[in-house]
C-alpha cells in the first residue's frame, strides 16, 4: 500500500467549490479533466435537500494548479476536498458526510473513506479508477497494460507541449472515436487548461496499490456504477472493489460508457439519488433553502 503521511502535505491554497442546499453533507468529486459543473445535475435532481459540495480539484476550474514539487498522490485532492467540509477544525460534519465520485474522483472519494472510515456514511462511485488495485492483485491482467499505455501516451505528449494530441487521446479513450470531434471549442478549450494535470493523475491512482485488507476496512455501504460499454481496465477495478468492499452493491447502466455520468446523467443520478435515500439520507430544508459557500460558476 502507498500511504504518504497527511502531516507530510504542506499547507496549500483552498480549492473552490461549489455548495447549495442545506441538510445532509453530500461531496461530489469530478472526473480528470471535469470540474464541479460536472454534477450541477444532481444538485437539481436533489432539489436542495442536502448540502451539496462540489469542488473543482488541482489544476482543474477556478482551483490552484498542482503544486510544484508535490507528489503525485491521490492524498492531495483527498485533504483539499475535506477541508471543504463544514466543521471547524477542517473535520467532517458531526453525522458524517456521503461520498460521490466518478473516475479519478471516485478514487479520491475512496482515499477520504480510507483515511477517516468512522465519518464517512456511504460511497456512491460511477467506475472509480484506482489502478494500482489491478497491480496488487492481478498485475498479468491485460487491461493493466492496455491503460498503462495510454497513460505513457498522454504524459510524453504533454511533455512535449502537445496539448491537443494529448487531450485528442485522452478523450478519444474513455468517450470514444468521434468524442473530441464531437465536443465544442469551449470544451476544448477547458480540457486543454486541465490536461497538464492528467499525467498526475495517472500516477496517482497507479500508486494507489491498496490490498483487499485494507479495502476490507470500508464498511460502510459502498455502490459501484459502471456502464456496460465501459473500458476493460475499469470494469477490471470495479470487479476487484465488488470483491473486496463488505457492503459493495453494483448497478450497471445499458449503453453507457465510462463517462456515464455525462452522458445517461439522469440515470446516474437517480441511482445515487436512490443510494443516498437507502442509507440515511434525508432532506432536512426545503429546496428553497439558501446556499453557503461560493456563488454558481
Amino acid at each position: 500500500m502507498y500511504c504518504e503521511p497527511a502531516s507530510s502535505l504542506p499547507t496549500r491554497a483552498p480549492l473552490f467549490a461549489r455548495s447549495e442546499g442545506a441538510g445532509d453533507v453530500v461531496l461530489c468529486l469530478h472526473s480528470s479533466a471535469g470540474s464541479h459543473a460536472q454534477w450541477r445535475g444532481l444538485g437539481t435532481a436533489l432539489q436542495g435537500r442536502c448540502e451539496l459540495i462540489a469542488p473543482d480539484l488541482h489544476g482543474h476550474g477556478r482551483s490552484p494548479a498542482w503544486p510544484q514539487g508535490a507528489a503525485h498522490s491521490l492524498l492531495l485532492d483527498a485533504r483539499g476536498a475535506s477541508a471543504l467540509l463544514p466543521d471547524s477544525d477542517n473535520r467532517f460534519a458531526p453525522r458524517g458526510v456521503h461520498l460521490v465520485g466518478h473516475s479519478y474522483g471516485g478514487a479520491v472519494a475512496m482515499q477520504i473513506a480510507l483515511q477517516r472510515p468512522r465519518c464517512v456514511r456511504s460511497l456512491t462511485l460511477y467506475e472509480p479508477v484506482p489502478f494500482g488495485v489491478i497491480r496488487s492483485d492481478a498485475p498479468a491482467d491485460a487491461a493493466l497494460g492496455e491503460i498503462e499505455e495510454i497513460a505513457e501516451s498522454v504524459e510524453a505528449l504533454v511533455r512535449r507541449g502537445d496539448f491537443e494530441g494529448a487531450a485528442r487521446i485522452f478523450v478519444g479513450y474513455w468517450g470514444g472515436a468521434t468524442a473530441w470531434e464531437a465536443m465544442g471549442p469551449a470544451q476544448r478549450v477547458a480540457v486543454f487548461a486541465r490536461i497538464a494535470s492528467v499525467p498526475r493523475h495517472f500516477n496517482a491512482l497507479f500508486r494507489a496499490t491498496w490490498t483487499p485488507r485494507l479495502l476490507a476496512r470500508l464498511t460502510m455501504p459502498v455502490l459501484l456504477i459502471q456502464g456496460t460499454m465501459t473500458r476493460a481496465p475499469a470494469r477490471r477495478v470495479c470487479d476487484l472493489l465488488a470483491s473486496a468492499l463488505p457492503q459493495a452493491q453494483r448497478a450497471e447502466i445499458a449503453g453507457a460508457g465510462h463517462l456515464g455520468p455525462m452522458t445517461h446523467a439522469s440515470e446516474v443520478n437517480a441511482m445515487i439519488e436512490r443510494h443516498l435515500t437507502v442509507n440515511g439520507w434525508h432532506g432536512l430544508r426545503p429546496a428553497s433553502a439558501p446556499a453557503r459557500g461560493t456563488a454558481a460558476a
